[in-house]
């Protein structure tokens, strides 16, 4: 199985500005773009770190995860670690920026999700009252962030930056794109989808059959995808789905292995069973999108 760590990707450290020590940065996008090298912005690269990006004037094109995104004035973006991301933001841009470690973030309520499910949606076009209420708490992050009280102003840095991930947690819940916070959810299923989740990217690349991730967290298959159902709107063998998918195109898209060796590093026995389920969940042939992004090499 392909390691991404060892890949030739590579990782930004956090590494925090203006208060030495603190698990959280928070800057405008143009400061970021002074410090970052153009080169290394716009080549594929991993964060060690959760960014989140709200653009306020300006356009460019971002990339998570092999996901081409086009941004301007309202665009949000959530960057998690480990995610392969490529930017390309066009002169005059502008945003606010907020860089946080996996640990800075306080002990969230089980509808908030897993922060770095790399399933989880990463983009959303605001509309203008979200962009209203996202940019007041953006105005008292900042402020509170320029302040001079160390201690105290860490506990109300992570108590405001758990005002804006509540507060994107509810876009997604107004959105469908991700049921969590919806009081009618039984927090047992909250806590089984979780669970599933981290056994999944354990797991993936092993087996698809939802029979196998159900006895090892001991419930019926039923119970499972009724828990995914709950959370996300869709099966078990969705979920699974999304997720081999996803790494598949992680795969072509920054590995130069044929796409046997990629089949066969996902559990297909069968290259053609692969390219049948790419095309199922991707919309075109692993060749066509590997041509697409760049990399001439069908193998």
């Amino acid at each position: 199985m392909v390691d991404f760590a060892r890949l030739p990707i590579p990782v930004v450290p956090y590494t925090p500005v203006c208060r030495s020590g603190s698990g959280i940065s928070v800057m405008s996008l143009e400061d970021l773009l002074e410090k970052v090298p153009q080169t290394l912005l716009s080549s594929p690269h991993r964060l060690g770190f959760h960014e989140i990006l709200l653009v306020t004037e300006g356009t460019g094109m971002f990339s998570i995860d092999s996901t081409r995104i086009e941004c301007g004035p309202g665009s949000l973006l959530w960057v998690r670690p480990n995610q392969i991301v490529q930017g390309a933001p066009q002169p005059g841009m502008k945003g606010e920026v907020i860089l946080f470690t996996e640990a800075f973030p306080l002990r969230m309520q089980a509808t908030v999700g897993i922060l770095d499910d790399v399933l989880r949606p990463s983009f959303w076009q605001l509309t203008e009252s979200e962009l209203g209420q996202f940019g007041r708490i953006m105005d008292l992050l900042r402020d509170e962030f320029r302040g001079i009280e160390l201690e105290l102003g860490e506990h109300m840095l992570q108590h405001l930056l758990s005002v804006v991930l509540l507060t994107v947690t509810r876009i997604c819940r107004d959105r469908q794109d991700y049921r969590l916070a919806h009081h009618e959810i039984d927090h047992r299923e909250l806590e089984l989808f979780q669970r599933f989740r981290l056994d999944l990217d354990r797991s993936f690349h092993r087996t698809r059959r939802v029979e196998y991730y159900a006895t090892a967290l001991n419930c019926t298959s039923h119970a499972l995808s009724r828990a995914c159902r709950t959370v996300i709107g869709t099966s078990a063998k969705g979920v699974i789905d999304a997720r081999v998918a996803l790494e598949a195109r992680r795969l072509l898209a920054h590995t130069r292995l044929p796409i046997g060796a990629v089949a066969r590093q996902l559990g297909f026995t069968e290259v053609s069973n692969f390219t049948k389920f790419f095309i199922r969940l991707v919309q075109m042939t692993p060749g066509a999108f590997r041509r697409v992004h760049g990399v001439n090499f069908d193998g």
